[in-house]
């Protein structure tokens, strides 16, 4: 009996891992040169329409936290690429990466700092 339980516990673990891969950061530094660099980047702004209408980093594709189980036809391209998270502050990422990795995705990695340190460190936005 307690070699039954201890299995399921371990099974349990193991497979929470896998449907929870850990996200990952970027620096605002290293995504700045990525994209002067012209590299091929998936990159979600998961804050409102309005607030990518007054500025969101170049190449990205607004989708709002909570609208991405609605959309979830358009970003399944996306799944198995890695794909960089950012909103105002980081709450909205954070809850945007949980939708995704329910949704398939495992490649996720959060900007560090979002759009605060962005604008503070006076990096490009699209208007």
């Amino acid at each position: 009996m307690i070699v039954k339980n201890i299995l399921k516990v371990l099974t349990l673990v193991l497979f929470s891992s896998f449907c929870h891969a850990q996200v990952t950061q970027i620096e605002p530094q290293q995504l700045i040169q990525q994209i002067e660099n012209e590299k091929l980047l998936v990159i979600f702004d998961v804050r409102t329409e309005d607030e990518y209408n007054r500025g969101h980093i170049k190449g990205a594709i607004n989708i709002p936290y909570n609208q991405l189980l609605k959309n979830q036809d358009k970003i399944t391209a996306y799944k198995d690429q890695p794909v960089i998270l950012y909103c105002h502050s980081g709450r909205r990422a954070k809850i945007a990466a949980g939708t995704l990795q329910k949704l398939g995705f495992t490649k996720l990695i959060d900007l560090k700092g979002h759009m605060i340190l962005w604008e503070q460190l006076r990096y490009p936005l699209v208007k």
